[in-house]
Order: structure tokens, then sequence, then C-alpha cells
């Protein structure tokens, strides 16, 4: 799965470490949270977040059926608000930008901005 928009402006990648308090696993959060999840069935593999500037994120959890073995999304019926949403991550980084894949800069190159 690739992320996209509407205009596609900028790509790039994203890196996450799932929570502690959820043992690093969004199967956790979901077995945890929602009882209509069946963890024996269905196996959490990643989620993706589409996060609105009207204050909330919605989230969709990809995820394996282990009975009809095929991949599916849960989309959870209400959406998070930021630091929900951000909490079940311990660190998140997103690069983007225009040919972002090509580009390198050393850790000596970094300049702050005030």
């Amino acid at each position: 799965m690739i992320a996209s928009v509407q205009y596609n402006d900028l790509k790039g990648t994203a890196a996450a470490d799932v929570s502690d308090h959820l043992s690093n696993s969004l199967q956790k959060f979901l077995v945890d949270t929602y009882k209509s999840f069946d963890g024996d069935r269905y196996s959490c593999h990643g989620c993706t977040m589409w996060i609105s500037n009207k204050g909330y994120v919605l989230m969709e959890f990809i995820c394996y059926d282990n009975v009809e073995h095929k991949y599916l999304k849960f989309i959870p019926e209400n959406h998070y608000l930021y630091q929900d949403a951000f909490n079940l991550f311990k660190r998140f980084e997103i690069v983007i930008g225009t040919h972002i894949d090509e580009i390198e800069v050393d850790s000596e190159d970094v300049q702050a901005l005030i």
C-alpha cells in the first residue's frame, strides 16, 4: 500500500514504534479496545492514518483474515483526536517532499531555525 491524497504534492515514507503500553502491538490495541475484533481470526499488519485539519484522525487497520485468507481494513466508527491517535506510538516519523527519496543530509549539515 502507498499513501495517496488528492494531489500528492509531497510523497515520502513513515516509520513508527508502537507504544510500550500496547506491548509494541496494534493487534493488542484492537483486541483490548474493540469487542467486535476477533484476535484469533484477524491479525493486524498495520494501519493508515488520514489526518484532517478539522482536528481529528481517521484510522484504518489493515488485517489479515485467517479464515478467508485475504487482507481487509477495519475502520473504527469514531474518529480519533490527534493525541489519542498518536498515543498509539512511542515515536513517529514522517519524511515527505519532492523527490525526497533521492536526498541524503549528513548529520553535521544541520542548522537551527530561530
